[in-house]
């Protein structure tokens, strides 16, 4: 559990799930400068440029992908909210939520809809269905028609994205809890959400909804999230937990989470996430010296095993790898894109970089493959909750 100190320390930071942020008040230490490369955006030929026909902003050479493909289906830099169907459903959630509190049944699935986004905060629906509808056929209709009939009782709303940017690929829904859903996180788990947590869907202009930044983190992480659920070995999950080693020196992840590998063998990990966004170089570099710090002064026993870090496409790991080399070379590091986590996890879905020979290279980590062999999450739940009848009075 995390201290009632640290959640409000972590209320008052900011946006602390991506690089583009702001340092937190309070964290101590000297930066590593470099001098190896500068601090400042490497400029994209116009050339490589994969949106010429879109109206792009001015800053966008700064921005793109260094082999000029797309960005990550959730890296958008210039992307902004729309909700999908604002009004529909959202009169039903306050009538919903008296029935439950009425004494009305919840169905397991609803139970465990609140419970997944009061700790992840957005999905989006194939995320959900890998995580409620565990082993459903990709065919099945029955995630559509639940995540559908949820909307209409206003426990749940919708949104997708604008951009400028032209793009083929067909954008996911996502959602998010309404203020009734997170009214009921707080009856039914005595989880108090912060406002983040939650949406009142409203209608924006074109192009004047929030920035997606935030949520692309969010939706990111998820499809780690997603998978890990999958293949049933998640044991904890949590979203910008703080990482404190002293009252002036923390750190916030976009998320840590803990996995079973076998009986009596947990593993922890962290997650970082790279969005493209102004002065990316030097906001990466600061945040990479502040990980570092934080990292060495805790106990080994409490240190992640790997730091995962989601990049926008695989074109930005080089530079990322040469940025943690300058500032964090002792932190154990695996790369990953979106691309990869939403093709699910493989072989190849976690990457090494060496920066002498300039190879990147799969990195193969079997404890998170589908058939791993070794204790389940599942497993540990079950024999957790199995008790001695004689224990109890009747």
């Amino acid at each position: 559990m995390m201290a009632a100190g640290a959640l409000m320390a972590a209320g008052n930071q900011g946006n602390l799930t991506s690089f583009e942020e702001m340092d937190p008040q309070g964290a101590t230490g000297e930066t590593r400068e470099t001098t190896s490369f500068p601090l400042i955006s490497p400029m994209v030929p116009e050339h490589l440029n994969p949106y010429a026909d879109s109206v792009c902003p001015s800053d966008i050479f700064e921005l793109l992908l260094p082999d000029g493909k797309r960005f990550g289906m959730f890296s958008d830099p210039y992307a902004t909210i729309e909700y999908h169907e604002p009004k529909y459903g959202l009169p039903n959630g306050r009538f919903w939520l008296d029935m439950h509190m009425q004494g009305a049944d919840i169905s397991q699935k609803e139970l465990r809809l609140v419970d997944v986004l009061s700790t992840t905060r957005t999905m989006t629906r194939r995320q959900l269905e890998r995580v409620i509808f565990p082993g459903m056929h990709p065919q099945d209709r029955a995630g559509v028609e639940f995540i559908k009939k949820c909307r209409s009782r206003g426990i749940i709303c919708a949104y997708r994205w604008a951009s400028p940017l032209k793009d083929d690929r067909r954008k996911p829904l996502a959602y998010m809890l309404t203020k009734a859903g997170a009214d009921a996180a707080e009856i039914l788990f005595h989880r108090k959400l912060n406002d983040e947590y939650w949406a009142r869907p409203v209608e924006y202009g074109a192009g004047q909804g929030p920035e997606m930044t935030p949520y692309f983190v969010d939706l990111a992480i998820n499809e780690l999230h997603a998978e890990l659920v999958r293949i049933d070995r998640l044991t904890d999950w949590q979203r910008r937990p703080v990482i404190r080693v002293d009252q002036q020196t923390f750190h916030i992840p976009a998320a840590s989470f803990e996995m079973i590998r076998d009986r009596n063998d947990f593993l922890q990990f962290w997650i970082e996430v790279f969005r493209p966004g102004p002065e990316f170089i030097h906001r990466t570099a600061q945040r990479f010296s502040r990980l570092r710090q934080v990292y060495l002064k805790l106990p080994e026993h409490k240190r992640p095993a790997r730091v995962f870090l989601i990049a926008d496409g695989d074109s930005r790991i080089p530079l990322l790898s040469r940025i943690a080399e300058q500032y964090m070379p002792e932190v154990p590091l695996r790369f990953t894109t979106d691309e990869r986590l939403i093709a699910q996890l493989g072989r190849d879905t976690f990457l090494e970089y060496n920066n002498i020979e300039k190879k990147m290279t799969a990195s193969t980590m079997k404890f998170l493959q589908e058939n791993a062999a070794g204790m389940k999450a599942s497993e540990y739940f079950s024999e957790a909750r199995r008790h001695d009848d004689d224990e109890f009075e009747d």
